[in-house]
């Protein structure tokens, strides 16, 4: 005999809205538990028409490359609400000389261009780039004139190749790809003023109102792409006083500049809020010092050389990429209120870490609808708790 009492509440009893209600309130790796409850539970989360507040918060991806053995690649990702590191399937149809990634999406660029959502891993070859090259900026924006899938791809830079050699009159092309038409359409160039720095490692990139920032994180330079119009706008420096290196971000819709600061008080990690009319800046947040020098190694001299930054949404990712100290990271929540920050150091990746010679590194919303597609195709992600 049970030992339930009728008069007690029972989940059971509650309304679909209701029981909906509840599980939306559920961080991710909780809903995938709960969607193997029951058949009711399962149908309601993996419903298209679901919706969680989860959802919203971007996850922070790092995939790690290794030159020789593709088998030492290991890709990440980081559920920030849930405070957990998710070990992701080997993405065998990568290429360790072009892989990139944006929001959504993993890319390769050469020899050919292709693409798979970051949850799915099905790649999709494109039509050819009319300029093939390696390391450029990638964007994923929505395009209002587009039916069917409703975003377009933008590839601005990076070092061209002809036959695998490198072409010295890279005319720092850009082109934007759309899905629906398997077509890429070439756009101006990017100014000459980045033409020493034209390549992701040495770029930062920002999508915000409609266009496509890129900004020199060691030159400072900065210029907007109109994304409607395929306008470039004027080349202005963005440097702050006491600034060494930088990234520019889309965050909380605003646009943030991130960087490491040589200020008279000592080596610091500030943000700044950029007024996009004017390019003015103006400190919103520095790093505490504890959390700055957790991340490096205070024995070596360039210890601050190797810190990297992404952002989406309200979440600032600053991380190290250099292996001996295990790829550590931190995040900045940036409140969409009153624009206060708060900083917290995110659990260190899930061992065995292997030795890797190239990181990549984005911010990116997911899809409940591709982590379900990927249980049936390869068994659920592996969670870390820490």
């Amino acid at each position: 005999m049970s030992d339930h009492n009728p008069k007690e509440p029972n989940i059971n009893t509650l309304s679909i809205d209701l029981t909906e209600l509840i599980l939306s309130s559920l961080p991710i790796p909780s809903l995938l538990r709960a969607s193997s409850v029951c058949k009711l539970w399962h149908s309601l989360i993996s419903s298209p028409s679901f919706t969680s507040p989860s959802l919203s918060h971007p996850w922070f991806f790092l995939f790690g490359l290794h030159n020789t053995s593709s088998k030492n690649n290991q890709s990440f990702a980081f559920d920030p609400l849930s405070n957990t590191w998710f070990r992701l399937p080997h993405l065998d149809d990568s290429s360790s000389s072009s892989l990139l990634g944006s929001n959504g999406f993993f890319f390769t660029t050469t020899p050919k261009f292709s693409y798979t959502p970051v949850l799915k891993t099905t790649w999709r070859l494109t039509s050819p780039l009319k300029y093939s090259r390696i390391n450029p900026l990638v964007g994923v924006f929505l395009d209002g004139s587009s039916g069917g899938y409703g975003f377009k791809f933008i590839v601005v830079g990076g070092v061209r190749f002809i036959g695998g050699l490198v072409d010295i009159e890279d005319r720092l092309a850009v082109e934007i790809y759309d899905p629906n038409h398997d077509s890429w359409e070439l756009c101006p160039a990017l100014p000459v003023d980045f033409r020493n720095g034209n390549s992701s490692q040495s770029l930062s990139s920002a999508l915000f109102k409609g266009k496509f920032y890129v900004f020199g994180i060691y030159s400072c330079f900065v210029s907007s792409f109109d994304l409607q119009n395929h306008v470039w706008s004027e080349v202005q420096t963005l440097r702050p006083p006491g600034v060494i290196f930088s990234f520019l971000i889309s965050c909380n819709e605003m646009l943030v500049l991130a960087g490491m600061c040589n200020a008279p008080r000592g080596p610091s990690f500030n943000l700044w809020k950029i007024d996009e009319r004017t390019m003015e800046f103006s400190e919103i947040a520095i790093m505490p010092q504890s959390l700055l020098y957790s991340l490096v190694d205070s024995e070596e001299d360039d210890k601050f050389a190797s810190l990297k930054c992404v952002g989406m949404g309200n979440l600032i990712y600053v991380f190290n990429e250099e292996y001996h100290q295990k790829y550590p990271a931190c995040l900045c929540e940036v409140s969409a209120e009153n624009g206060k920050c708060s900083w917290r150091r995110v659990p260190q990746l899930p061992s065995p870490v292997n030795k890797f010679h190239k990181v990549i590194s984005f911010c990116s919303t997911v899809s409940l609808n591709h982590i379900f597609r990927q249980q049936e195709d390869v068994g659920p992600p592996q969670a870390m708790y820490h």
